[in-house]
């Protein structure tokens, strides 16, 4: 998913551009020292940490918002027997390890899809500040791969992509707008391209076969993916790898026996990501048409 150094195991910390053909660069800060292989593995490290507290709210978040609970109001309690969660309870990761995936209080199994998440989160940001080191492009490649992580879990569970997700990703597609130097106007010209896109989409399968093909909640991605291609043409390969990822998605949906009705919304996000990350994944799409259509 990552540009080639990744592959070889060889960071390259003076590798900064996220797009290659983009020479504007707006760094967190002045990176000459930055740079240096020497604190590189203390940048990762740092960054998972994040990357784990994060994860950690996240699965907070993801349980609460459903459920119309408020996430910031009262402290974290086991869903079993109600006791207040302390920091012992609360370590990402190391706490449910600890606990072999139970309560420390009344021994009740705890889902595995805390520590997932946990990790999930700490590992991308890791792997992202190893790959592009510490800039705004970076940052803003955090914060959507947390969103994709956060839209996996509410997709799955309850069919659903919260508002609060799709408004950060647009946040944070704006601060890679700016970062990346690709101009407001491309990226408002995305956003309304990808309303449009979600609403025909939308009511024209409804048209054709009388019932929904995309919930409102795609609809809404599809908008706020616009900000980050900035650029109508990279819908085209951006929605053939959300197709793809939803046909393989909803092939094993089904083996699953989980019925007819799977969540689009990991599909979605996976493309985004994976078209944001790694152009050349846009660019084998367009070349794969070229030959086709020779």
């Amino acid at each position: 998913m990552f540009a080639t150094n990744l592959w070889i195991n060889q960071p390259n910390p003076q590798a900064r551009q996220i797009r290659p053909r983009e020479q504007h660069e707006q760094p967190l800060m002045d990176t000459a020292s930055l740079a240096s292989p020497a604190l590189l593995p203390a940048m990762i490290l740092l960054a998972a940490l994040l990357g784990a507290v994060i994860g950690s709210f996240i699965t907070l978040a993801t349980y609460r918002l459903p459920l119309g609970q408020p996430i910031g109001m009262t402290r974290s309690r086991c869903p079993n027997c109600s006791t207040l969660l302390r920091v012992p309870d609360l370590v990402p990761m190391l706490s449910w390890a600890l606990a072999r995936g139970r309560c420390r209080h009344c021994h009740t199994s705890v889902s595995i899809r805390y520590p997932l998440t946990e990790l999930a989160c700490a590992a991308g940001a890791g792997l992202l500040v190893a790959q592009y080191g510490l800039q705004w492009e970076t940052l803003a490649l955090m914060g959507l791969w947390w969103c994709v992580v956060a839209i996996f879990v509410t997709d799955l569970e309850h069919y659903i992509i919260l508002d609060e997700v799709q408004l950060l990703i647009g946040l944070f597609g704006l601060l890679y707008v700016w970062a990346a130097g690709l101009g407001w106007l491309s990226a408002a010209i995305g956003a309304i391209s990808g309303l449009a896109i979600g609403l025909v989409l939308k009511y024209g399968f409804l048209a054709v076969r009388h019932k929904d093909g995309l919930g409102m909640g795609d609809v809404k991605f599809l908008a706020v993916a616009g900000i980050w291609l900035a650029d109508a043409a990279n819908f085209v390969p951006f929605l053939f790898y959300a197709g793809l990822l939803g046909i393989v998605s909803g092939i094993g949906w089904r083996m699953l026996g989980q019925g007819e009705r799977f969540p689009f919304g990991p599909a979605l996000a996976l493309a985004l990501m994976l078209c944001v990350v790694f152009p050349p994944a846009a660019d084998g799409f367009w070349s794969l048409y070229g030959v086709i259509h020779e």
